[in-house]
């Protein structure tokens, strides 16, 4: 039985891959005790022969000379956190093995790096974990599953690499680590009419707000971060050179930390079905820099992101939020769907 102190720091959460050509793949590798990471190509390790950490300037050198292409700024300083990881840790992965899902499992040692086959030799960064304690569960399945999943959908962990302070967390991944099977497909008659229901009040919301302006809306996400705990530092700030931020906010004392934003800069954009014009937001977004502390968000009401607004937010580490996942937020509730 799980006691109710505990010694460890942190929770882990490990973002990972989870398109249908890598999701599997990854979770087998889970499974058999290696946790991967992408952006790991040849050459891209961060640690030298000496156990040394490798500087920004010379990984991202190696990078463009192994993927040929520019890594976004903050690649480096995602991927890097890996370091802090030790033996006893424990992980989180959401979305694995599946959308719905997420995996846990115990660290049995620090990062090490190893060139793979996998994916054209890509996923070399790797955290050894225990086979045996590899455990999986719905979102959805009991009060723990639920109350560390909530997790997922926070501003302050969807970085690849993150760490989650709040004793009750981690004693509610203990009480799943100590689980002898997975929690898969639990939902009851209950739990899904209350997720039908939130959905449909979403649904709801969303055609309102399509009735609406851009000011409006705009009001409406700086009011709910508000409602969130956010403190709003500054409103449309622009910097005369192509940049702009709608919204900055820092996050609540309770969830701040040094592995987490000081800053936290939006784009606001209301828009019907799909935004065929989304890139410029992200381009807004890249451009403003008046911080180097700052993460950065576009939120939209349009249904669905272009390709080519999800590859350069991707490459920028620029989180795109849509559709119910905006209503959710305004809602206020700590829920994320799948975006298409």
């Amino acid at each position: 039985m799980v006691s109710d102190k505990t010694d460890l720091q942190w929770l882990v959460v490990f973002r990972t891959a989870n398109s249908d050509d890598t999701a599997g793949m990854l979770y087998k590798e889970l499974k058999e005790g290696r946790l991967r990471q992408g952006w790991g190509g040849p050459g891209l390790a961060l640690q030298d022969a000496n156990g040394n950490t490798v500087g920004k300037e010379d990984w991202e050198a190696s990078y463009e000379k192994c993927w040929n292409e520019k890594p976004s700024q903050k690649r480096y300083g995602a991927l890097v956190k890996m370091l802090e990881i030790a033996e006893g840790d424990i992980v989180m992965l959401p979305k694995q093995p599946a959308s719905t899902q997420f995996s846990i499992a115990r660290v049995t040692g620090k990062y090490r790096f190893e060139e793979s086959q996998l994916l054209e030799g890509d996923f070399g960064h790797v955290i050894s974990v225990a086979p045996e304690s590899v455990r999986t569960f719905d979102f959805r399945a009991d009060t723990d599953a639920y109350a560390v999943s909530s997790l997922f959908s926070r501003a302050n962990h969807r970085y690849p690499v993150t760490f989650a302070y709040d004793p009750e967390h981690i004693r509610a991944a203990q009480r799943l680590l100590e689980r002898a099977d997975n929690l898969v497909a639990k939902e009851g008659i209950v739990q899904s009419a209350l997720d039908d229901a939130v959905m449909a009040a979403a649904q709801a919301m969303q055609k309102e707000i399509n009735k609406w302006n851009g000011h409006r809306f705009e009001a409406a996400v700086r009011r709910a971060f508000e409602n969130h705990g956010y403190n709003l530092k500054k409103y449309r700030s622009f910097d005369r050179k192509g940049g702009d931020a709608d919204i900055v906010v820092s996050p609540p004392n309770n969830i701040h930390s040094l592995f987490m934003p000081q800053e936290i800069a939006v784009q606001v954009k209301w828009k019907k079905g799909i935004d065929q014009n989304d890139v410029q937001a992200v381009e807004q977004l890249v451009k403003w820099r008046e911080s180097d502390t700052v993460q950065k968000f576009v939120i939209s009401s349009a249904d669905r992101f272009t390709p080519e607004c999800k590859k350069m937010a991707d490459d920028e580490g620029i989180t795109l939020i849509g559709g119910l996942n905006t209503m959710y937020f305004l809602m206020g509730i700590d829920r994320v769907d799948e975006i298409e």
